[in-house]
């Protein structure tokens, strides 16, 4: 079974504790013990628990879910990259492409993840090999990695989907341009 760290629950739970009772509707039964445990981010959790939880907070939320998702995927790249993962972030984008790998282990035990550098302000990410491929979690994705290179002072981020696992792509792929900081 794929597990994922607390690091990437914290947000969605918080958000769903602060709405409890609607939370409660929309959880089914088996994911309620989130409203109440302390979730440790360096703790393991079923990466199925994540898309369970991600799926009853969209339930809550008003609004275009895809947008929806990729700000929440750029909420959570700010909080990595500025809280438990700070030590991971730089200003150089071709050393954040190098880290990437570790950010992904750290996160996820399934799949790998890349960011591949092909010139300066172009390149691509790709995800391989990923336990539970979604939709939402494709659109998380887009937006975390976007935020990433933000974080790193890249401005006019541009992320496109080019191939995708869930329409029969080996891997998911997106294209990115960015302008480098200064």
């Amino acid at each position: 079974m794929a597990k994922t760290k607390g690091t990437t629950l914290v947000s969605m739970v918080r958000f769903l504790r602060s709405q409890r009772e609607r939370a409660l509707a929309a959880l089914p039964a088996d994911a309620h013990h989130y409203l109440d445990e302390t979730i440790q981010p360096s703790s393991w959790y079923p990466e199925q628990d994540l898309l369970t939880l991600l799926r009853g907070m969209l339930d809550l939320l008003p609004g275009d879910r895809e947008r929806t998702l990729e700000t929440l995927g750029a909420t959570v790249a700010r909080e990595h990259l500025e809280g438990v993962y700070r030590h991971l972030r730089t200003d150089d984008t071709d050393t954040l492409a190098r880290r990437s790998v570790a950010l992904w282990a750290s996160q996820h035990d399934s799949g790998s993840f890349e960011i591949l550098v092909e010139a300066p302000g172009r390149g691509r990410f790709e995800v391989r090999d990923y336990a539970l491929p979604s939709r939402e979690m494709c659109s998380i994705f887009r937006g975390y990695f976007a935020e990433t290179l933000r974080v790193a002072g890249a401005v006019d981020v541009v992320v496109e989907k080019q191939t995708c696992v869930l329409r029969g792509g080996d891997a998911c792929v997106w294209a990115v341009t960015w302008t480098e900081p200064g």
